[in-house]
This record gives structure tokens, C-alpha cells and sequence, in this order.
């Protein structure tokens, strides 16, 4: 275990593999499994067309961010703006970039608890599921990014065989429901593009990954190919929902891609959608764990005491603690998340262009070239 470290050395450096699988697990979690209904309220069965409007927009983002990395390499952005602005405004980023990841980890978190006692154990209270995952979240985090790559990685290969079985479901398909495009014209499209945007959210996860990939120069290429993997799985499973359901269907179900599973049916297997969601946590946990380390980063950065192992403990016991008194149900956590995406556009999409901008005409100047 290389063991948990906030500066880029060689024992902690990931490949370039390691680094597109972490950038597209953070931002592949619960988000598909609605998607396709999001999608439809409001664009109908063209929501495919906002879903790569999303990406191309989150590829610009992506960009920018690896531009603006480029200018400090060895460092998080937390080091990048420390170094061009100073150890406050450094310390008061580490403290939004905080609060920030660790509400992206609870939410993810909440959701994923949530849709286990909806779907498998009704009877089940939310801060007893939660229990069952803070043990292997703090063994993941704990042992630094190389360990979050190498699980990534493991799960990854481990949920390859779901989209293969999706594919039975096409023999239910009617693909006239996919006609006429833009039937409505662009205007919903346009109008959808927010939720989409709102989804690809995870790629500002290289602001703290970009130190320690070994080969700096690919990882543009990088940000760019964990994007379409991000694209290539939404789209796959919004136009498999859309030919299966009708698009006035599609709208009265919540969880679209769970339900649609029902209709997979084996001799020997009754719920296939309750095994699909059993395996498909694993792709979920990928998500909201290395937003707990990106947390963890930003409070050692805050504060110089205890242990990394601390750190994670006293965050993920304030999740369940939390839970426990509160208590959020699915309206709560709707209610969050669509505040929390106003906070993801600011800090994944309008942050980088500002500071891309700022550092341009900074870096101009011979002073901060050196």
C-alpha cells in the first residue's frame, strides 16, 4: 500500500490509463440511472442530442483545466494558487474545494443509500446502509490515489459484462419512437443541455489528479477519452430506454435504467434488476470515493493535525452521524442535488475559464514565467 500522500512522487504517480479511469468513474455514478427520464421531460426522445452538447461543453471545460495545470505541474490547484496568489486565497480555495467535494461525496452517497433501502432492504434505516460502506471507504481512500486507480480499475473490468446483457433488451426495441428527430425543433434540446452539463461533473477531479500522472504531455488526450467514455455510456443506456419505452412511458419512471432490467427475464433468476443494482453499487462507490479523497486532501491542507486516517474517519463518521439526525428521503436529496449543480457549474465550468483567463495575462508578464 503506497499509503495516503498529499505531494506527487514517483511511488504515488498513476499511468495514463489510471488517470482516464479515475477522471470517468467520478463522474459516472447514480446520475445514469435517471437520466434517460430527465432527459425526456423535457426534450422527449432527442435528449440524446443535449447529451452531446453536455460533453462537448465538458470537454472545453476539461481542457481549460489541463491548460491551467500546466502552468504549476507538480502541484494540485490548491499549490497552483497558492503559488500565484498566495497561501490566504490557497487556504481559502482549499477550504470551497473542501466543502465542495465533500458535498459531491455525500450526496453520491445518500443517493446510492437511498436507492439500495427503495430497491432491496425497505426496511433498512439510511445510517445503517451507510455503515456497511465506511470501513472500505477508508481502506480505499487511506491508501492513496494509486489504491483509488487500482480499485477503479477492478471495478471497471468487474462491471464490463452489464452492457453486454443490456444487449438483449434491444430485442424489445422500437426504434420509430427515436423519429423524427427534432421533432420539437432545437429549443428543448437547448433547454436540456443544463442537465446533461450537470452530469458529465467529476472531470474537475484532475485539478488534484493532474500531479501525479507520470505522463504529463497525454493528459489532454486523457481528459478528452474519459469524457466520451462518460458519453459513450450515457448515450447507450438514454437511446436503449428510448427505444424500449414510448416517450410519454418513459416519463413515469423514476430510476428509468433499473426498470427497464425488469424486463430481462432468466429461468433460474427472478429480480435481475435487483442483481444489476446489487453489482452496479460498485460502479457507484467509485464516485463519491475519490471525491472523499479530494476532501481529505483539502482538510489536511486546512489543518496540520492528525493523520490523513483522522481525517477520513471524522468525515465519514459526520456523514452517518448526520444521516442519522436528519434523515433526508428522496425529496431532500432532489432538493440537494439541484442545489449542489449550481455549486458543480461554478466550480467545473465557470471557475477554470476565470482562472484560465486570470493566469493568461499573469503569465505574460516575465515576473511569473519563472
Amino acid at each position: 500500500m503506497t499509503g495516503f500522500s498529499m505531494k506527487a512522487n514517483k511511488a504515488n504517480s498513476i499511468t495514463l490509463l489510471q488517470f482516464i479511469v479515475i477522471i470517468h468513474s467520478t463522474q459516472l455514478g447514480v446520475g445514469v440511472i435517471s437520466m434517460p427520464r430527465d432527459l425526456a421531460k423535457t426534450a422527449g426522445t432527442d435528449g440524446w442530442i443535449a447529451l452531446i452538447l453536455g460533453y462537448a461543453m465538458s470537454v472545453i471545460a476539461s481542457i481549460i483545466i489541463i491548460q491551467i495545470m500546466k502552468k504549476h505541474p507538480n502541484g494540485t490547484i490548491i499549490d497552483l494558487i497558492s503559488h500565484f496568489f498566495g497561501k490566504f486565497v490557497g487556504h481559502l480555495m482549499s477550504l470551497v474545494f473542501g466543502i465542495y467535494m465533500c458535498l459531491f461525496a455525500y450526496l453520491i452517497l445518500d443517493r446510492m443509500v437511498l436507492l439500495i433501502r427503495s430497491w432491496i432492504m425497505q426496511q433498512s434505516q439510511d445510517y445503517v446502509l451507510m455503515l456497511l460502506f465506511v470501513v472500505p471507504a477508508y481502506m480505499i481512500v487511506k491508501g492513496g490515489i494509486r489504491i483509488l486507480a487500482r480499485y477503479a480499475e477492478v471495478v471497471i473490468m468487474c462491471s464490463l459484462w452489464m452492457p453486454i446483457v443490456l444487449l438483449t433488451l434491444f430485442h424489445e426495441a422500437h426504434w420509430l419512437n427515436m423519429l423524427p428527430i427534432l421533432k420539437d425543433g432545437w429549443m428543448p434540446v437547448l433547454q436540456t443541455v443544463n442537465t446533461t452539463v450537470i452530469s458529465f461533473l467529476g472531470f474537475e477531479a484532475a485539478f488534484f489528479i493532474y500531479p501525479h500522472l507520470e505522463n504529463k504531455k497525454k493528459a489532454t488526450f486523457g481528459i478528452i477519452i474519459a469524457n466520451t467514455l462518460t458519453l459513450l455510456v450515457y448515450l447507450y443506456v438514454t437511446i436503449l430506454c428510448f427505444v424500449v419505452y414510448s416517450p410519454d412511458e418513459i416519463q413515469y419512471f423514476n430510476d428509468t435504467m433499473l426498470t427497464v432490467v425488469k424486463v430481462i427475464e432468466y429461468r433460474f433468476l427472478e429480480r435481475f434488476d435487483i442483481v444489476m443494482l446489487t453489482c452496479y453499487l460498485l460502479v457507484i462507490s467509485k464516485t463519491w470515493i475519490p471525491a472523499l479523497y479530494m476532501t481529505v486532501y483539502c482538510s489536511k491542507r486546512l489543518f496540520h493535525i492528525g493523520t490523513a486516517g483522522k481525517h477520513i474517519a471524522v468525515l465519514l463518521a459526520g456523514m452517518v452521524l448526520i444521516t442519522y439526525i436528519w434523515e433526508p428521503g428522496w425529496n431532500a436529496s432532489t432538493t440537494m442535488i439541484q442545489y449542489f449543480t449550481y455549486f458543480g457549474i461554478v466550480m467545473a465550468f465557470i471557475f477554470p475559464l476565470c482562472l484560465w483567463g486570470i493566469l493568461s495575462v499573469m503569465t505574460s508578464f516575465p515576473r511569473w514565467n519563472k
